[in-house]
């Protein structure tokens, strides 16, 4: 594949992730969406108009659908300014975007997507965030590569993103008892039953870069 359309479809990516992130951060920050959750210990109980602006944003910067997409525009800018850019770090976070918005997408659709109707501007949001940004980035991944930068080895340092995220959450729920999803609930499940969850995703986690490794394995193979 020529170097031009493949830095195409890197900025592609870059974009429609960051439009979703930055959609919502902006019908957050300006209450575009009212919302209040019905649950007293999930998050969303920020004061109405200027008041909640700034817990709005703090709540919506605790989601891991955020960070995955965070994680998938900042590593597609980087590979779309520069294709070549190669080193271990950068394949690993590469890694981490992929396993990141691929959890992102599955877990929406099996834990939460039956629970949860967006309403107004949140559809377009909702729609970027956790149906097509997952789809395009594992396809233009597919496509566009870049190809054999995963390896075995990496797949624990992949996961320290996605760990750190679990830190942050349950430390931050120890303090103001909100959690941004009812399967990690500390308050409703206790932190037995919350850290099964999130254990049991994490290796769901592995199981998805296994996937990545011999599917990359099998097209650079194809392709040679």
């Amino acid at each position: 594949m020529q170097l031009a359309t493949k830095k195409k479809l890197y900025g592609l990516n870059a974009v429609v992730a960051a439009t979703g992130f930055l959609m919502q951060f902006f019908i957050d920050l300006f209450d575009l969406v009212p919302y209040k959750s019905d649950v007293p210990s999930i998050l969303g109980h920020n004061p109405p108009g200027a008041a909640g602006a700034l817990g709005r944003v703090v709540d919506l910067l605790s989601y891991f659908t955020i960070w995955s997409n965070i994680t998938v525009a900042v590593v597609m800018t980087l590979l779309y300014l520069d294709p070549s850019r190669d080193n271990k770090l950068f394949r690993i976070v590469r890694l981490d975007s992929l396993l990141m918005i691929t959890v992102t997408g599955l877990v929406y659709h099996l834990l939460i997507a039956p629970y949860y109707q967006p309403e107004s501007f949140n559809i377009v949001s909702n729609r970027l965030e956790h149906y097509i940004t997952p789809v395009l980035t594992i396809l233009v991944w597919v496509i566009a590569g870049p190809r054999k930068w995963i390896k075995l080895s990496y797949i624990p340092a992949a996961l320290v993103i996605p760990i750190i995220w679990v830190g942050y959450t349950f430390l931050r729920g120890a303090f103001i008892n909100q959690y941004p999803y009812g399967f990690i609930d500390v308050v409703e499940l206790g932190y037995l039953s919350a850290i099964i969850t999130v254990f049991v995703i994490l290796l769901f986690g592995v199981f998805v870069c296994l996937c990545y490794y011999f599917l990359d394995k099998l097209i650079s193979k194809k392709f040679n």
